[in-house]
């Protein structure tokens, strides 16, 4: 790899697989992946870690491979956090600007996040991510988005936080140490994918982004251009197989194989002669595509509706301008974009692939798929202006975990100076 052209490594860890892009940086919207690879992740269930070494063979087998594809080899990276135990927060913390002149400073925007954040903080959990929605001058009705230098007596500031159990985030820094691998920044799965998949406009005007994964269901909504709602469903593609292994008696490896090869969520499109042939227990079977389409439907009924409680307990489904924008490997199953209009009553579409981030011809279709929208994601978010990760202090010496999230808001001055 050529040393004089910056480079930036993204790794994305899923239920069922570990995805890597190795990327050349020629500028901030032009990354051209050098290398790229997936693994089978044997190591987690349901978004959680279950097996620290399978995870770590995983990583490992991944990296390797984008390794050899682009000659180089991975020190750290830019790494995406599984988000199956989030706890996502709307929260507020009012500062009096006690200056002579009553000028904004990150003194204050500092004092109003942490205000913001004593009320939810929790010894036993870590916030990853703490996004601003804006900030209310002297109650003022119209917030502003950059409060520095500007004059107030007091300033409320509004913010998103996005909460992880320290226990998650510690088995996860082990994995990544036994592959050798060191972290320049972690960034919450769902907000990697909303950065590769969603349109400056679709998030000004109001969209939800549904990321249907194998173990778990994410759910973004962005409106006037922010972050306005998180939640994480314990459902995905793994329940669907399931499904199917249970109903037609036979292994999840067999039902995983139907469902790739023929699963459907439209049965205006499945032709009644249609008759699949599978290994079920017992030997050879055969099911007609209507009956199995029926199975699927009867998962992917819940996941839409329980996203349909969650938007509209939340208020959020008549803000939906743009409609839902789909990603995740579950997502893409034939038929789910007039499933998706159906269920929510909104308009829906699939995510939209990155054209900051680019590969050679012969790879080109292969980086567009669904399992490397968050690693484009991770990419694109390395060269953002407003990263709303924490910024972690570099140091010479190693840091553990523990280490880390006691250390992580020392630079949060720093961070918010970047922001705003």
């Amino acid at each position: 790899m050529n040393e004089a052209v910056p480079s930036v490594v993204a790794i994305d860890i899923g239920t069922h697989k570990v995805s890597v892009l190795i990327g050349k940086v020629h500028a901030p919207d032009n990354i051209q992946v050098i290398g790229m690879a997936t693994a089978r992740n044997r190591g987690m269930n349901k978004g959680k870690i279950v097996s620290l070494d399978k995870v770590i063979t995983a990583i490992k087998n991944a990296v390797q491979e984008a390794e050899d594809m682009a000659e180089c080899r991975v020190h750290s990276a830019w790494i995406s956090i599984p988000s199956a135990e989030l706890k996502s927060f709307y929260a507020s913390g009012r500062t009096p600007v006690e200056n002579t002149d009553h000028t904004i400073t990150t003194n204050e925007v500092v004092r109003a996040l942490e205000l913001a954040k004593a009320s939810h903080l929790t010894s036993d959990h870590y916030l990853v991510s703490a996004v601003p929605l804006g900030f209310e001058l002297d109650d003022a009705p119209e917030w502003v988005l950059n409060p520095i230098r500007m004059s107030a007596h007091s300033m409320t500031g509004h913010y998103h936080l996005m909460m992880l159990p320290i226990s998650t985030m510690q088995n996860l820094d082990r994995a990544l140490k036994g592959a050798n691998i060191g972290v320049e920044r972690m960034v919450i799965s769902s907000l990697a994918t909303a950065e590769a998949s969603l349109l400056k406009d679709e998030r000004e005007y109001g969209v939800c982004l549904l990321d249907i994964g194998a173990g778990t269901t994410n759910v973004a909504v962005y409106l006037d251009g922010r972050l306005a709602m998180t939640h994480t469903l314990q459902r995905g593609g793994e329940h669907v197989t399931r499904d199917i292994a249970a109903v037609l008696q036979t292994t999840t490896e067999e039902a995983e194989r139907i469902k790739l090869l023929y699963g459907c969520v439209d049965l205006k499109v499945v032709k009644p002669d249609h008759m699949i042939q599978f290994q079920g227990i017992d030997g050879p079977q055969t099911i007609s595509r209507i009956e199995l389409t029926e199975i699927i439907i009867a998962r992917y009924d819940e996941i839409l509706g329980l996203v349909r409680d969650v938007l509209e307990r939340n208020g959020a489904i008549h803000g939906l301008y743009h409609g839902v924008v789909l990603t995740g490997d579950a997502g893409q199953i034939e038929g789910m974009v007039s499933f998706a209009r159906k269920a929510l009553g909104v308009s829906a579409h699939l995510g939209n692939p990155p054209v900051q981030v680019h590969a050679e011809d012969q790879n080109q279709a292969a980086l567009r798929r669904s399992q490397y929208a968050t690693a484009a994601g991770l990419l694109m978010f390395s060269q953002s202006d407003t990263q709303d990760t924490i910024v972690e202090q570099d140091d010479s010496e190693p840091l553990s975990m523990a280490q880390r999230v006691k250390r992580a808001w020392s630079g949060l001055n720093e961070t918010l100076k970047s922001i705003f």
